[in-house]
């Protein structure tokens, strides 16, 4: 049987393999050249399709995870003569495009097992623990493959130092951490993951200076970026925004952060994030939230990321949108009367409170905004993202406690 490039077993032709491989490079790579892999890999066999599936499935947009689905069971009805490997594949992205991550991150753990150097499966379920809050299996996931890869001369292989780094970090190992990030960079001063993975270092052990420089110095793996990109501009506001300096942080806003009028989840998180630290720091922003008014409202009815969409509650809730902060917040409840679904149930052990804690917050509620927010303190985790992304709801916590 033919193998890819990183020594995995593979059934389709040779061109259709090529697609996928360059997939998989730009999947780790964050380039914006993946969305153009989408339709060659939605017009091949059961592999291809299934890795489209599982990219649309992480967009969380309606017309997108309906295509997801669709791909997902073209691909699953089609599975005679893969590999074992591709098997698992097809059932994961059937499982992802319905929601049920558990199912999806067993079928993930059974390629990698099997297949430890699988890069795109690694990133795929690296990335999937991070967003349910898996941390310390993210980082396991990452050292247990090590001894696969070392001598191997693998494409990309420098990018699990990134990897470990930010899973280091994020499991509050700093000091092992920066040294591998930094090392990621060196390999590979594109490698946009390791440089937010030491950007998070940085943030943590409150270095706020060398956060500012680590992001603006020239630095090629940012120049002519867009979206992730965006993040680690992001990363440079909050530090200038710590440092006392929000004008600074407020004009990359405008020119790095949110420039345009973006529907990507990241995006919006990023904008939404830092407007209201700046807001609670005493700065007037205009108009700023009208402009992610729409964006916002482009999820409405898809709740598969509770994450983002306590972000867009606090979007809609500051712009004064107050019915469509009730439709917000009633489709996310209606979502979480789903059964088998991860995020049903992150809705109701926290995502709901979350919601409406920054719902009130955006309108200045204050007791009801406390009041939901601290309920929910101690399960924040479950909503994924980051230290430094989920300090967002600390900062509406103590500033409704203040005003109380």
């Amino acid at each position: 049987m033919a193998k890819d490039r990183w020594g995995c077993p593979v059934t389709a032709p040779a061109d259709e393999v090529d697609v996928i491989e360059g997939a998989a490079a730009d999947y780790l790579t964050m380039s914006p050249a993946i969305a153009a892999r989408l339709e060659p890999l939605a017009a091949g066999g059961p592999l291809a399709r299934a890795v489209a599936a599982q990219l649309l499935a992480q967009t969380h947009k309606p017309v997108l995870m309906d295509r997801a689905r669709q791909l997902a069971d073209d691909a699953r009805t089609a599975t005679g003569g893969l590999s074992r490997r591709e098997r698992h594949l097809v059932e994961a992205s059937w499982h992802w495009s319905r929601g049920n991550l558990d199912r999806t991150l067993a079928q993930l753990d059974a390629v990698v097992a099997d297949h430890p150097t699988d890069l795109h499966t690694l990133r795929s379920r690296y990335l999937l623990q991070f967003s349910t809050g898996r941390l310390e299996a993210m980082l396991a996931g990452v050292q247990v493959v090590r001894p696969a890869w070392a001598g191997a001369e693998l494409p990309l292989a420098s990018y699990l130092d990134g990897m470990e780094s930010f899973a280091l970090e994020e499991n509050g190992r700093y000091a092992e951490a920066e040294p591998l990030g930094r090392r990621g960079v060196a390999a590979d001063p594109d490698d946009l993951w390791a440089i937010h993975a030491v950007a998070h270092v940085l943030e943590m052990e409150q270095r706020r200076d060398e956060g500012v420089d680590w992001i603006g110095r020239d630095n090629p793996g940012l120049d002519g970026r867009a979206g992730f990109a965006g993040h680690l501009w992001w990363h440079q506001a909050l530090a200038l925004w710590a440092l006392g300096r929000p004008h600074e942080a407020l004009d990359s806003f405008d020119r790095r952060i949110y420039p345009g009028r973006s529907e990507e989840g990241l995006d919006l998180t990023n904008a939404i994030a830092l407007l209201a630290r700046l807001e609670a720091a005493g700065m007037h922003v205009g108009a700023r939230w009208e402009r992610l008014v729409a964006p916002a409202l482009v999820r409405m009815g898809q709740h598969s990321h509770p994450f983002n969409d306590t972000h867009m509650v606090l979007a809609l809730s500051r712009a004064g949108r107050h019915d469509e902060v009730a439709a917000m917040l009633a489709g996310m409840a209606a979502w979480s009367t789903r059964a088998d679904d991860h995020a049903a149930d992150v809705l109701r052990r926290v995502g709901l409170d979350v919601a409406r804690g920054l719902a009130a917050y955006g309108q200045g509620r204050w007791r009801e905004a406390a009041a939901h927010l601290a309920l929910a303190a101690d399960q924040w985790w479950r909503l994924g993202g980051s230290y430094a992304q989920r300090q967002l709801y600390r900062i509406a916590l103590d500033t409704a406690q203040a005003r109380t």
